[in-house]
């Protein structure tokens, strides 16, 4: 019955008249069946809705040239309002579906699996509690944790990582973590990114994160050039992407991890960056924390600093004998060998001490020096060094 949104960019200006008068016409049905009714029409204006919502993250809606696909959707949400239809927080119980484009997802926020299997770590500077979880937030019917729908709230929409995020809630007076978009210098489009704006005063952008190994991460290097999974879950956000953010200012990395006891630990590094391709090669340094220095710094025939990233059939590591990347599975920065790998295959059998399964996601210095132990969360961030100094001024 509709085409999405993204179908108005390809056709002219005579198919969108068209489109704004068929919505319309619906509209005006749904008021004669009853406002804010949950039945199969609602349903299935949701789904256009839902569509909508791609056209909203990277345009205004509200200041769009009439008869541009952008205005069209932003009417058709005004006009959403006005009748009363939230599909905000709407959910189809028996998730029935209609001839109106797309399928029908939940669209009830539901928190990431990451948020919702969180234990509280500690009160130590690892650890981490979204105390704003549950908050809710709407523009023009957008879910809450939404990037188009939570940049809107902070009146702009050219973030260039979290930690601008950050000072920009903070003068709203509403600071929470979430899926949030930012746009890095010498990129041309938006990029959605986890921000963690509660670990040791916030600001951070998530750039890999694992917690249930629901996510393969043996991938090849295109794979780990673009980047993969979903910001609100499981992810690792692109080498592509990982270096324009940190050559646009000074950063500093903070990796949490814990084991399958509950144990809690962090290791940060006072300086990190990523070359361009195709070699993306690893700059760190200044290590602190308590779950060991995992690139190991002190020793410079080993260290992972200045190393090339490697994956399966993009082998750059030192040894000439191997492929160090085959071997541990996964895309990490290797050199003749490692004393870690975040990217590695996910273990969840009891028996996370065994060599003879190979080597998991370690952390060498981590659990007594014992890289045949895999864990069972990782969160890898960034945040400009001089953060601290920004947000007070």
């Amino acid at each position: 019955m509709y085409s999405s949104c993204y179908s108005h960019r390809r056709q002219p200006h005579k198919m969108s008249f068209i489109h704004v008068f068929v919505v319309t016409a619906v509209l005006q049905w749904s008021v004669v069946t009853g406002e804010g009714r949950t039945d199969q029409l609602t349903l299935s204006l949701c789904r256009v809705w839902e569509e909508c919502l791609e056209t909203a993250i990277d345009n205004d809606l509200e200041h769009a040239e009439p008869g541009t696909s952008q205005a069209i959707c932003g009417d058709f949400l005004d006009m959403l309002e006005k009748h009363g239809v939230d599909c905000g927080t709407l959910q189809d119980p028996e998730e029935e579906t209609a001839d109106v484009g797309g399928t029908l997802s939940s669209l009830e926020h539901h928190p990431s699996d990451d948020e919702e299997q969180q234990e509280p770590l500690t009160t130590s500077p690892d650890g981490e509690k979204d105390t704003n979880k549950g908050e809710r937030f709407y523009k023009q019917h957008l879910p809450h944790n939404h990037p188009a729908n939570a940049n809107s709230q902070l009146g702009k929409t050219n973030f260039a990582d979290c930690s601008e995020i950050y000072s920009a809630q903070a003068m709203s007076g509403s600071i929470a973590s979430g899926v949030f978009s930012i746009k890095p210098g010498h990129k041309s489009d938006s990029v959605s990114v986890y921000c963690d704006q509660t670990t040791d005063g916030g600001g951070w952008t998530v750039i890999q994160r694992r917690f249930d190994g629901s996510l393969e991460f043996f991938r090849r290097i295109g794979a780990y050039r673009d980047g993969f999974g979903e910001p609100n879950g499981e992810y690792w956000l692109g080498l592509d992407k990982i270096y324009r953010i940190t050559h646009q200012n000074t950063y500093e990395l903070y990796i949490v991890l814990s084991d399958w006891v509950g144990n809690v630990k962090y290791a940060r590094y006072s300086t990190f960056s990523v070359g361009p391709m195709y070699d993306y090669i690893l700059s760190v340094g200044g290590y602190s924390g308590t779950a060991g220095d995992g690139f190991l710094l002190s020793s410079p025939s080993f260290t992972n600093n200045g190393a090339k990233f490697s994956t399966g059939w993009y082998d750059q590591d030192t040894d000439s004998s191997t492929s160090v990347a085959e071997y541990f599975g996964g895309g990490w920065w290797f050199n003749g060998f490692g004393h870690s790998n975040l990217n590695g295959p996910y273990f969840r059998d009891p028996d996370r001490y065994n060599s003879n399964d190979g080597l998991g996601v370690f952390w060498y210095p981590f659990y007594s020096n014992n890289n045949n132990y895999s864990l069972k969360r990782t969160k890898m961030m960034i945040r400009p060094t001089n953060f601290s100094t920004r947000a007070v001024g």
